[in-house]
């Protein structure tokens, strides 16, 4: 490759940044032509290319990639002082490829319209209002509760494979308003690592694969399935896969769907009502049934397994990486999932 044309690869991501804060101001625009246009044949082309492969292809993808960057660069490390100029642009290319096919395979999604506009939904909401829908579902929570075990002080368990519960969250999508084809859902290759850093699951942009954790409590597994679907479907705000989400497992045919869509959404609104109200907090917290609360314990424990110190380091790392892809909340953007949950039941109830 000639000098030249090196030059240009690795100083068009400098144009690539411009054009990106140009679609950052025409929503509009990136919704039409990308996310409804060309996005959905690009994430549908990859789910069937690599939907098939019973592992994750892009776990093993990122690790070749890591493993082979490691080996390459103390390979050539005397290189590198050598002729500093030129190793730097050769990584400069590289980065600025990978940061193009991201955003053409993917991360453009960021620069879409907000769900709550094409949806009608207002996120804006009063205590009265949270207050309100909390009470909603802990009544529906309650009663999936009792359809699941019937006894208000047992957990849920299932017998659910994850290829069974990948089956239903497929069907799940099929049912709904949101338009899902060649199903592409695998455990993560790296689910330890992932377990430690604090992470449930992510979608690989470059495979479109949904990556979920195998040490997942099992009670939330629906959820996150259809969360990571969510940003298949080409929906990248946090707080918008989580909505819709809740919004598939709740209509779901399938009571433990529900359940698991129920107390996702439980848990983030009780979350919300502790911070404006602790006496309503209390209040609604003894109306749920203990076999419910004991659920809830059971899966902070799960993840308590695999705390540690750097945790916060990689969120903190993963909050910038969503603040520079227009989630101006970072990693805190998951929990504004509730202005959506309000609003939907607002417009119902």
């Amino acid at each position: 490759m000639s000098k030249t044309l090196r030059l240009c690869i690795a100083f068009s991501i400098i144009h690539q940044i411009l054009i990106l804060n140009l679609l950052a101001k025409n929503r509009t625009w990136v919704e039409q032509n990308y996310s409804e246009w060309l996005y959905p044949k690009i994430s549908s082309i990859l789910r069937l290319f690599y939907g098939w492969i019973p592992f994750s292809a892009g776990d093993l993808l990122y690790s070749t990639a890591i493993g082979f960057g490691l080996w390459w660069g103390f390979k050539n490390l005397k290189q590198f002082f050598k002729t500093p100029i030129q190793s730097i642009l050769n990584l400069l290319c590289v980065v600025s490829v990978l940061y193009f096919v991201f955003h053409l395979f993917w991360g453009l999604n960021y620069y879409r319209l907000p769900l709550y506009k094409k949806q009608g939904i207002n996120p804006i909401y009063t205590t009265e209002q949270l207050l309100r829908t909390t009470e909603h579902i802990i009544k529906n929570s309650n009663l999936l509760h009792l359809k699941l075990v019937q006894d208000s002080s047992a957990v849920v368990n299932t017998t659910y494979t994850f290829d069974e519960l990948a089956v239903l969250s497929f069907k799940g999508f099929n049912n709904s308003v949101f338009e899902y084809d060649n199903s592409s859902q695998k455990y993560s290759l790296l689910s330890t690592p992932l377990a430690y850093m604090g992470f449930s699951g992510y979608l690989n942009p470059f495979t479109n694969e949904a990556q979920v954790n195998r040490h997942h409590p099992k009670n939330s597994m629906p959820l996150t399935l259809a969360h990571e679907q969510a940003h298949q479907i080409g929906y990248a705000a946090e707080n918008e896969a989580n909505f819709i989400g809740f919004l598939v497992c709740a209509n779901h045919s399938n009571d433990y769907f529900k359940y698991s869509g129920y107390s996702f959404a439980l848990r983030y609104c009780l979350s919300e009502v502790f911070k404006r109200d602790k006496e309503a907090y209390k209040s609604l917290k003894e109306r749920i049934n203990p076999g419910i609360l004991i659920d809830f314990e059971k899966r902070s424990a799960k993840w308590a397994q695999y705390n540690n110190p750097l945790e916060p380091f990689f969120k903190s790392i993963y909050s910038h990486f969503l603040k520079a892809n227009a989630q101006d909340k970072g990693i805190e953007s998951y929990s504004y999932v509730v202005g959506l949950i309000v609003g939907h039941f607002e417009a119902q109830l």
